[in-house]
């Protein structure tokens, strides 16, 4: 996990609907201000993760995230970031569980555009397995099942029992528009040619690919995916990487991409 030494400062954010956000990081959450608070890109991802949705305003959640406890840690690039995490620990028996929070989100109009969300322990010693089991648990009840080992072969048209990402890739239908989207993202998951889905014991698609497992949720043809990913526990390192969540909404990330602000004629006088 990174970390920085950050001087921690709260200050009153004055938002143009006159209430105050009181936001931790006078420095971090300054950054973010040239954005127009109120601007609404008028469509959002429908899954979410610790109530942020792709597709919303970043100043406006990063500022009510920060109300809710969650420490600003870094904005990166100044002007032109387009990245800020926020942190949040529990205790966790004789440690600490991490909650680090990555917002991604458009450098020039300021909406999010992909959330990633990470646990890990302070404690290399302590095993994060049981984080892991839970967080399966918890996110088939906010989100439903997951992919189905049957829905994996229902795309690849075959009764394979490893079914490979690279059929997956070459059969998944999904709107045209995002078709080159949608195969880029699962193909950033291929390590190799040999990545392939495994059944597992809940009949759920579980994707092995180099050291890591993943899980996927999907809505509208593909156009929306949660994945759930994490080093296989046998691998020795699901420690030290963590359990990370992460949403990406393809038909909102184009729709931001498309985005126009208005601009007023204005007339120069010479």
């Amino acid at each position: 996990m990174r970390s920085c030494t950050l001087t921690y400062v709260i200050f009153a954010l004055l938002l143009p609907n006159s209430h105050s956000v009181l936001a931790q990081g006078t420095k971090n959450i300054s950054s973010l201000m040239r954005f127009e608070p109120l601007a609404k890109l008028g469509l959002s991802s429908d899954m979410e993760i610790r109530g942020a949705h792709v597709g919303d305003n970043v100043l406006e959640k990063v500022s009510k995230l920060a109300e809710k406890g969650g420490e600003v840690q870094y904005i990166s690039g100044g002007n032109r970031s387009n990245k800020v995490n926020l942190e949040y620990a529990q205790p966790y028996l004789d440690s600490t569980l991490i909650q680090n929070l990555e917002i991604r989100f458009d450098k020039d109009h300021g909406f999010i555009n992909e959330i990633d969300l990470t646990y890990t322990i302070a404690s290399r010693y302590l095993d994060i397995l049981p984080v892991y089991q839970k967080t399966i648990i918890q996110a088939v009840e906010k989100y439903g099942e997951p992919l189905s080992f049957e829905q994996v072969q229902q795309v690849v048209k075959n009764n394979s029992s490893k079914p490979t990402l690279t059929d997956f890739i070459n059969n998944i239908n999904t709107v045209p528009t995002l078709k080159s989207r949608v195969r880029a993202f699962f193909e950033y998951k291929k390590v190799t040619s040999k990545t392939h889905f495994i059944r597992d014991e809940n009949n759920r698609a579980l994707l092995l690919t180099g050291f890591k497992q993943c899980y996927f949720w999907t809505l509208k043809q593909y156009t929306e995916v949660l994945t759930l990913c994490s080093f296989q526990p046998s691998s020795g390192n699901m420690k030290g990487q963590g359990i990370t969540l992460s949403l990406v909404d393809f038909a909102v990330s184009k729709t931001i991409e498309d985005y126009q602000v208005g601009e007023a004629n204005i007339d120069i006088e010479l």
